[in-house]
């Protein structure tokens, strides 16, 4: 009885450093988010500068293969940022420009519906119409202004985006010995399940976020294209906002398939439902040959704790918390089947003693 009061106690001093962080979360909780999201950037970059730097360690100290790794990895996204830039630039002031234009398209259609019920004998009310066009006004107005909104908030987090590569070299360079350290913060007896916990959210997480990148970028490349076929002018823009979406799952490729079909609407009817069966076919694509050859079975959730968790985190940290959703939900299940594996084998262990 005294060894099993002894090792109660023992979990709950181990449990003791929790506490600060825990009454820090709640006082500080934005600033916590800020803290988790600068770091979940630092390990996306380090993961995605680790295949660089492994090969570079064999010849290298570590600490200039990280080095290396990093400015190769930054190196290769600014060169695809400043191709990129100046047309997504162009295109963004494009559709600007032709949004007045759209709404006149807007009137012209209400206008003509308006002759077809006339020469049906329904007149429609001014005030109706009235109301129509001004939400078709603000609609449009709307999707700029969250374009815009997208383009400042990147603007804003310029200095998050610096900080990044310097968090992904220290996370690169010294990552044994931050595991190491990581693992004296909890009890000898559970270090073992700890390891393992680990190494499942790894595997979950980095499966997963792989897969996800993959299949965002092969979505726009492909939305991009379609669209350019169709002689639609925004195809680049219209390309990166799908790609980007698509990491917001399930939700994401609605929320693209209609900022498409508002932007290509003004080409005609004819090149908006060209557009959109661009977009229909590419998720067919990702549906029935991407998503199945990239992304394992164990890494795929239920869709109704992924649309909870976007929902929760959308509440707690907007764009930030729907992003981390399924990576958190993904670690969550991985530590929850370690200790479920782990009580299973301690009961196996305790019949065979028995």
């Amino acid at each position: 009885m005294q060894a099993e009061n002894a090792t109660y106690a023992e979990k709950w001093k181990s449990l003791l450093w929790l506490a600060p962080l825990f009454l820090l979360a709640l006082w500080q909780r934005q600033l916590v988010l800020r803290l988790i999201s600068q770091l979940f950037l630092g390990v996306l970059a380090a993961a995605a500068a680790l295949p660089i730097a492994r090969p570079l360690e064999k010849k290298l100290k570590r600490s200039l293969a990280a080095a290396l790794a990093i400015f190769g990895l930054i190196g290769g996204v600014g060169l695809l940022f400043l191709l990129l830039v100046p047309s997504l630039t162009a295109q963004a002031r494009q559709i600007a420009a032709s949004l007045p234009g759209a709404y006149a398209r807007v009137a012209e259609l209400l206008h003509q519906g308006e002759n077809w019920l006339a020469a049906k004998g329904i007149v429609m009310d001014e005030s109706w119409k009235m109301e129509l066009l001004s939400r078709g006004q603000g609609l449009l107005e709307k999707a700029a202004m969250v374009i815009g909104g997208w383009l400042q908030s990147l603007a804003g987090s310029l200095g998050k985006w610096m900080l990044t590569p310097v968090f992904a070299y220290y996370l690169l360079r010294d990552r044994r010995e931050i595991s190491e350290w990581a693992l004296m913060l909890f009890p000898a007896h559970r270090r073992g399940m700890i390891v393992r916990a680990l190494r499942e959210m790894r595997r979950e997480t980095i499966g997963y976020l792989r897969a996800q990148l993959m299949i965002s970028g092969a979505i726009g490349l492909l939305t991009a294209v379609g669209l350019l076929l169709c002689g639609i002018p925004s195809w680049l823009l219209l390309g990166v906002i799908m790609a980007v979406l698509e990491l917001i799952p399930y939700i994401g490729p609605l929320l693209g398939g209609a900022v498409v079909a508002l932007f290509s609407w003004q080409q005609g009817l004819t090149r908006m439902l060209w557009a959109l069966g661009v977009v229909i076919l590419v998720q067919q694509v990702e549906g029935n040959l991407l998503a199945p050859k990239l992304t394992s079975d164990a890494t795929r959730l239920h869709p109704l704790a992924v649309l909870l968790g976007i929902l929760a985190g959308g509440s707690l940290a907007g764009m930030t918390g729907i992003l981390l959703a399924v990576p958190v939900i993904l670690c969550v299940r991985a530590v929850l089947q370690v200790i479920s594996l782990e009580r299973m084998e301690q009961r196996l262990s305790f019949h065979k003693r028995a």
